[in-house]
């Protein structure tokens, strides 16, 4: 059907292979990305009245500065230096890692442990 040279067949596999890589690394990351949904603590009278609390964990290895701010106590500044911080070490490996970054101290990581993720 194709009548290549050995030179050629080479370049094609080459290219197939680096195509497969590509789709492979982007389905790796979209399914890194996904968004964890975690029900929380409700009594019986809110579940009677459909008050059920439901909280979206914030991947901090993912999100933008804008979904970093939408955490309690993360103002513009704070979200830009995890961004940067992230940019410059790499993914965050646990959610205590988060504390090296400047400006977040105990306290703070007390608030928002529960409402952000590394996975």
């Amino acid at each position: 059907m194709f009548d290549l040279e050995r030179q050629e067949r080479i370049i094609v596999i080459f290219l197939v292979l680096a195509l497969v890589l590509g789709l492979g690394l982007s389905a790796y990351r979209y399914s890194r990305s996904k968004v964890t949904v975690q029900i929380g603590r409700f009594n019986a009278a809110d579940h009677s009245r459909g008050n059920a609390l439901v909280r979206r964990q914030i991947n901090v290895n993912e999100a933008s500065s804008e979904e970093l701010e939408s955490l309690a106590g993360i103002g513009k500044a704070l979200a830009g230096r995890i961004v940067e911080y992230r940019a410059r070490n790499g993914y965050f490996i646990s959610k205590e890692e988060v504390k090296k970054v400047n400006g977040i101290g105990p306290a703070l990581f007390d608030r928002i442990k529960d409402d952000i993720t590394t996975e």
